[in-house]
């Protein structure tokens, strides 16, 4: 399951959304988070499919690639959905004892089943598409009017990428340990869910011991290059928008409010 994690992976190219400047990519991506959460109607759902299915044509990364990026994630939807299916209360449809299934709940169970797919999808995109390097520097330029206020803009962007940076890398440890707790005969899929459960302890401490090696050499390696944070770094490749940053920019204001419209002019039914 974990080698289908693709946070931090990067899928270099030549498409539209890999030129880019990392600071758009990153405008757009919370524009798309927004549409996101705002979107309730069958037809607003419906324009984020398409609009999501533009991004991923775009970027021109395989379909098969982003949905392999949500599947670890099924188990977390599938369980938000089927909450929402049981407990929302309205026009009762299928009752079982205390279980009640009702119109509002089902709809908005597949709602929240469309969303939170299109959401994981969708942000997965900035990471296949962009450096973290590129992501790093976009992000510090952004938030580099908060230095006024001496907020360390530099290594909270720095933290994040090699946050990004490392989750991949301790994705294939995680896997590593399991090949080798499991040739000294350990089982992980036998038992009842409680017991799968705990057979995975004796795989987190050594998940972090490593974890806190890596931590430690990264620390010292920082320090010997006498790291000081942002405070009198020169940028070798300078950030600039060009006009298709700017396309791009109202391209996803006129989809912000398309999506708007079709919530307005076309309600959700419940």
């Amino acid at each position: 399951m974990t080698r289908d994690i693709t946070i931090g992976q990067f899928l270099p190219g030549h498409s539209i959304m890999h030129r880019l400047d990392p600071r758009t990519k990153i405008v757009l991506t919370f524009f798309f988070i927004i549409q996101v959460f705002i979107s309730r109607s069958a037809a607003s759902l419906c324009f984020l499919i398409v609009l999501l299915g533009f991004l991923i044509a775009s970027s021109q990364v395989p379909a098969g690639k982003v949905l392999k990026g949500v599947r670890p994630m099924i188990p977390v939807i599938v369980f938000t959905a089927l909450l929402n299916i049981f407990y929302v209360s309205g026009e009762p449809v299928f009752t079982f004892f205390f279980l009640q299934i009702t119109k509002q709940g089902l709809f908005t169970g597949f709602t929240l089943l469309v969303r939170l797919t299109a959401l994981i999808a969708g942000c997965s995109l900035i990471t296949y598409t962009t450096s973290l390097n590129a992501l790093a520097a976009g992000l510090e330029q952004l938030l580099a009017p908060l230095r006024r206020i001496h907020f360390p803009v530099s290594e909270l962007s720095m933290t994040i990428s090699i946050t990004l940076r490392f989750l991949p890398t301790l994705a294939e440890e995680f896997d590593r340990i399991i090949d080798a707790q499991k040739a000294r005969g350990a089982e992980f899929n036998s038992g009842n869910p409680i017991k799968k459960i705990k057979s995975y302890f004796p795989v987190l401490l050594p998940l972090f011991m490593s974890a806190f090696r890596r931590a430690f050499e990264l620390t010292n390696a920082i320090e010997c290059r006498c790291y000081q944070g942002g405070k009198g770094r020169t940028k070798m490749n300078v950030l600039k928008l060009a006009p298709r940053d700017f396309c791009a920019i109202a391209f996803f204001v006129i989809t912000f409010f398309l999506t708007i419209a079709f919530n307005y002019y076309f309600p959700a039914p419940y």
